[in-house]
């Protein structure tokens, strides 16, 4: 498995976030007898867009553009994971305060995130996280999340479409998500607007 620094130089920054989908991925691995996924062979569907996605994105492989990452802006910190050949599948939910962040920290994230820190405030802040990062990372993966059976049904492999132009705004479209209207294909931006 990649390094945590590998993660930061893929997400830009070091944060909390990060460091549980690092612990999220080491536990799917685990659970799941995987590794990278080259191709779709591991698809997650995220129920969140937060910071812990682009970890799983560098350890386990899934990704938007190859059909095997689906994220859902929901707000919770779930991911469900599917190993496409051996059927299994699992749903890891992040336990709350399973870790829990210095009330400093607490105290200072409006303020840094307001914009209205100062340098100082913005210095103490960044090393409270530093600690809480390490916390986290030093932590076992099955006291940071609860192991429950997946809900949502296994997403299809990614279809590979051909390119047509849209006859209402000239921009090109895959040919299966298109509608003919009236003859004419038209993209579902277009249709939304019709």
């Amino acid at each position: 498995m990649k390094s945590f620094e590998d993660a930061v130089k893929f997400h830009g920054h070091s944060c909390g976030g990060l460091a549980m989908g690092y612990k999220l991925a080491e536990y799917v691995t685990k659970l799941l007898d995987v590794t990278f996924s080259e191709d779709e062979e591991l698809v997650c569907i995220a129920e969140t867009d937060s910071c812990t996605v682009d970890a799983i994105q560098v350890f386990l492989g899934c990704t938007a553009g190859k059909g095997n990452l689906f994220v859902n802006k929901w707000g919770k910190t779930a991911f469900s994971f599917y190993n496409r050949k051996t059927g299994k599948s699992v749903r890891l939910v992040a336990i709350p305060d399973a870790v829990p962040k210095p009330e400093e920290m607490n105290e200072l994230r409006p303020i840094v995130f307001s914009g209205k820190a100062t340098d100082e405030q913005h210095a103490r802040y960044d090393e409270l996280s530093d600690i809480h990062v390490a916390n986290i990372l030093a932590a076992d993966a099955e006291k940071l999340f609860e192991v429950k059976e997946t809900v949502e049904l296994l997403p299809m492999k990614a279809r590979m479409y051909g390119n047509v132009i849209c006859s209402v705004c000239g921009e090109q479209t895959a040919d299966g998500l298109c509608a003919e209207i009236d003859g004419k294909l038209v993209c579902i931006p277009c249709m939304r607007r019709l």
